[in-house]
This record gives C-alpha cells, structure tokens and sequence, in this order.
C-alpha cells in the first residue's frame, strides 16, 4: 500500500509541476498582409492590386486602330491654264475614192491637234485549211475584214517648203495601224499645209488649236466647241462585230 501511495503522490506532483509550467499560450499567427501590403495590414502606396503590373486604357479606342490604307495617296486636282484650252477650228467628213482635200492654217501658237474617226469598207474574206482532228478533211471559213484597199492618210509639212511634219493615218496597206478614231498632234510652230486623203472609206477629221496666241483676241469669244486635249491619247482599239452569211468574227484593229 505505501508503494502504491507513494506511485500517486509522485504522479500528481508532475502533474501539478505541468500545470504550473505550461499554461502558456501558443505563438499567434503573424498576418502576411496580402500582395503589396506591408506586414502591418497597411497598404503599400502606389501599389493596389494588378493595377501595379498593367496600364488600364480606354475600352474599344477605334481611333487608335484605325489606320489610312498603305499604297494609295490623294493628289490636289490640276489647276488647269485658261490659256491651253483648244477650240475646233476645222471639220471635214467625207468619202474618199483617191481623191482628197487640204487646207493651210498659220500655227503661231503650237499645239495642233487633229482627231479622226474612220468607217472602212468591209469585204467577205475566206479561207481554206486543214482540220487537226478526224479525216484531216480540209476546211472553209468565211468571215469579215477591213478591205485592203481602204486607207486614210494625213500630212501635215510647211506649206513653202514642203517639210513635213507629221505622215499617219489608217490602213495596213499604206504602213498605218488600223485604229478606227485617233487623235495626232503637232507640236512645230509654221505656216502649215494639211493634206486628207483616202479611198474606199469614209472619214471624218477636226482640227483643234488654242485660240490663245492663234487669233485676234476679239475672235476668241466666238469659240463654243472648246476641251482640254493635253491629257488625251490615242483610242484603244476596240473589237468591231460584223457578220457575213451566219458567220460571226471580230477584230480588235490591231495592227499585226
């Protein structure tokens, strides 16, 4: 019995010694605080949240995103010179059968410019070949052409000396294209001697020069069919459609 009191007595004093020594409280937990805040709790200033590590900007900024197409830019118009503007002087539509006409005109102020529109005679062309498939049997194409013998020739020279200037026109025969309405032009300063002539065809030429240092200022409001030509080029040819006995063809006017 005394070993068992003496069991009890000792463990009650380490219990006793236990309660006496460890009634401490645990250690707190120490608040970190949250991202950019000091350990305080207090904000950090100049830093609130992501707004540290972005650049907020304007929702949907269209203006920014827009942008002038590459490529592409925007000239101020030409100012265009009263004094280069060009009036026709001279108009002459005919049928030419190896005849011709002509007339001079003192070119004081260059330039000069002669348009022409042609309407040559069409003949029935046919041709024989050889078909690359089958028999091989030969073949006949009849179509619609320019006839050789239609042409249109200008000539402009000095009307004292015979110089010429300017030698063009229509027709394959004579070394021209076959274009059926072009413009020429004379850039020499003299009295000039033009010349129209043709066969088998029907053509109609004018003549535009500036009223401007070519006549009497008091003629020149007397001008009505006037334009700007200095900017104008030949026409390109364009394809013409005839048909001959159910045969559809057509040429461009090129000369080949």
């Amino acid at each position: 019995m005394k070993e068992i009191s003496f069991c009890l007595a000792a463990a009650l004093t380490i219990i006793l010694v236990l309660i006496s020594t460890g009634c401490v409280a645990p250690p707190t937990e120490k608040s970190l605080g949250s991202i950019g805040s000091s350990g305080t709790g207090q904000a950090t200033a100049g830093a609130t949240g992501t707004q540290a590590y972005v650049t907020e900007e304007t929702v949907s900024d269209f203006a920014r995103c827009t942008t002038a197409p590459l490529g592409y830019s925007t000239f101020a118009a030409t100012t265009r010179i009263p004094e280069d503007i060009t009036c026709r002087i001279y108009t002459k539509t005919a049928w030419y059968g190896y005849n011709g006409s002509a007339f001079s005109f003192d070119l004081l102020n260059p330039p000069m410019y002669i348009q022409y529109t042609v309407v040559p005679t069409n003949v029935s062309v046919t041709k024989v070949f050889t078909s690359r498939s089958g028999d091989r049997s030969e073949q006949t194409i009849t179509y619609s052409d320019y006839s050789p013998n239609s042409w249109f020739e200008i000539t402009v020279s000095n009307k004292t000396t015979g110089n010429v200037y300017l030698k063009d026109g229509f027709g394959e025969s004579k070394g021209y294209t076959t274009y059926l309405n072009r413009t020429l032009k004379i850039i020499n300063r003299d009295t000039m001697y033009v010349e129209l002539k043709g066969n088998d065809i029907q053509a109609t030429a004018t003549i535009w020069v500036k009223p401007v240092g070519n006549f009497n200022e008091t003629l020149i409001p007397t001008f009505t069919d006037c334009a700007y030509l200095d900017q104008q080029r030949n026409t390109i040819a364009t394809a013409v459609s005839t048909t001959i006995a159910g045969v559809t063809t057509e040429r461009t006017g090129v000369h080949q």
